[in-house]
């Protein structure tokens, strides 16, 4: 049974892959940049998502039975060109849907973020909580939540879909104010100095990749009549560290690194208007999702993995 990966070259897309692998399935990556590599049962196909033959092509031509949709522009590269990311974020995920609507794909698993909310009162959001962003990243993210949700009560596709907090892991290459924790981790690691955009007590939701993973391989297994919200917020390590406390963490590994703290105001503005808090009780309730790395089990395994490629 073969399954598409929409952006499957990336963060988050390749090591999906790897897991499904495991699980048995022919995994068929799509992505613009080309990774180099294919696995057993990996195919991996260079193209655009903003290209609908493309797409209705690799659909069509290795019989896909389940996509997981995770191609898509960031918030600095959607602010830069917001034209393209209504052409990549945006009719990107339509090209999907009507793909899976014509050739009968079984299910379609989408990745948002709390960037599609925008600023809240009090800091906190639910699966309830309304959308109100001010960026294009989430306006786009918003629209394909809500096209997702059209094609299921209109057409019967199985869309499921989680909203991350910021994740965390080795091998991070996307720029962003959310990116100081895998910076100075990966500066530590390297032995070199590092100055953290953020001040000591900045804290913003965080997940490490392998619950991200495992969440999305979690909501994909789940029977269809216990999925009643749909869209999920996921949760994530709590409390929220600082980037203090988390500086405090990576010491106990490597206690002779060198980081210290230098706030950027533009950057301070960004990350206040983060929610702090996401509610996860529907996903915990539906379909029994919960976190297991804490920080402590974050940095430790993030520094081991890391390790290994270092040598």
């Amino acid at each position: 049974m073969a399954v598409l990966i929409t952006g499957g070259g990336g963060f988050i897309g390749s090591r999906l892959a790897e897991k499904l692998i495991e699980k048995g399935f022919r995994v068929v990556i799509f992505d613009v940049a080309f990774s180099g590599r294919e696995r057993k049962n990996e195919i991996f196909i260079k193209g655009n998502i903003s290209n609908w033959a493309e797409v209705i092509n690799v659909v069509q031509e290795y019989q896909i039975k389940h996509i997981f949709h995770l191609a898509a522009m960031l918030s600095a590269q959607c602010e830069a060109n917001p034209w393209a990311a209504i052409q990549v974020n945006g009719l990107g995920t339509y090209h999907v849907l009507e793909a899976s609507r014509l050739f009968g794909v079984e299910k379609v698993i989408f990745t948002s973020s709390m960037g599609a909310y925008g600023p809240v009162p009090n800091g906190f959001v639910s699966d309830e909580t309304l959308q109100r962003p001010q960026i294009m990243y989430g306006v786009t993210k918003v629209f394909s939540e809500l096209l997702g949700l059209y094609y299921y009560r209109r057409f019967g596709v199985d869309f499921r879909g989680v909203r991350f907090p910021q994740l965390v892991g080795p091998g991070t290459k996307s720029e962003g104010y959310g990116q100081y924790i895998p910076k100075m981790i990966d500066n530590a690691l390297l032995g070199l100095p590092f100055e953290a955009w953020v001040s000591p007590e900045t804290s913003i939701p965080i997940m490490y990749i392998k619950d991200a993973i495992r969440c999305l391989l979690e909501l994909f297994d789940t029977k269809k009549d216990k999925i009643k919200t749909r869209i999920y917020c996921v949760g994530q390590i709590t409390p929220s560290p600082t980037a203090g406390e988390v500086l405090e963490e990576i010491r106990r590994h490597l206690p002779d690194i060198s980081i210290r703290f230098k706030p950027d105001p533009k950057a301070m503005e960004v990350l206040r208007t983060i929610p702090q808090r996401l509610d996860d009780s529907n996903a915990r309730e539906e379909w029994g999702w919960s976190i297991q790395y804490g920080l402590r089990e974050m940095v430790e395994d993030f520094i081991k993995e890391s390790s290994k490629s270092l040598k």
